[in-house]
């Protein structure tokens, strides 16, 4: 149980000293915790070893943890990280692409807004076919991690959608809504339409939440 909750996206962790009805659940997902600070983000794990060996020069460490199969030069990965650290902790909003996990196929997004992380968006890509050495995890798998961790979702649903050829299938979804955060499992086109597929599982809170709402949704002109 506990193995398929940390694969997942996190860990549930109550407050004891809360009524049972209003127990805070902590969210946390791609190592970091929804509501941490920007100078907390960078000062842990991948980030801070990252800040770690930019400031102190150990190149060797920095090509290390940049391990992303580009070209960048590695002054050029350590001015970037810098930036990014500069922009999150002045409480600009900013999107910030994390290390993920390579054996999962998961590739991670953090969003801050006013200093803070708002948004942990964590995308399992599926491929067609296997893929040695390779474990990604299907939407049934993360939903029977997050149902086990959270319990039944507030709502869960299928929708009709359509892939980038137009073709149209009935994507899942569920939604574990909290008193101060959201969580969304959301699964995207794959097997059924021949492409690679792929289950995105987004932790926010509820301020985050809204703002998506209310913001205008673009025309599909495949729709």
């Amino acid at each position: 149980m506990g193995k398929s909750i940390i694969v997942v996206v996190a860990c549930l962790i109550l407050c004891a000293s809360a009524a049972p009805q209003e127990q805070p659940r902590v969210l946390r997902g791609g190592g970091h915790l929804l509501g941490e600070t920007a100078e907390q983000f960078f000062s842990e794990g991948f980030e801070g070893e990252m800040q770690q060996a930019c400031e102190t020069k150990d190149w060797k460490s920095v090509k290390q943890l940049a391990q992303n199969g580009s070209k960048t030069k590695i002054k050029d990965v350590c001015a970037s990280e810098k930036l990014a650290q500069q922009q999150a902790t002045s409480g600009a909003r900013l999107e910030y692409s994390g290390p993920g996990d390579a054996e999962t196929m998961r590739t991670d997004t953090f969003t801050f807004d006013g200093g803070h992380l708002v948004k942990i968006h964590m995308l399992y890509t599926v491929p067609v076919a296997n893929v040695e050495g390779y474990h990604p995890k299907s939407f049934n798998e993360l939903f029977a991690g997050l149902q086990e961790a959270y319990g039944t979702p507030s709502k869960s649903y299928s929708e009709p959608v359509f892939n980038v050829y137009g073709v149209k299938y009935d994507a899942h979804r569920a939604v574990w809504m909290g008193k101060n955060d959201v969580i969304n499992l959301i699964e995207q086109p794959g097997e059924q339409t021949g492409e690679n597929g792929g289950t995105q599982v987004i932790a926010e809170t509820v301020a985050e939440y809204n703002r998506e709402v209310r913001a205008p949704k673009a025309a599909n002109p495949l729709q």
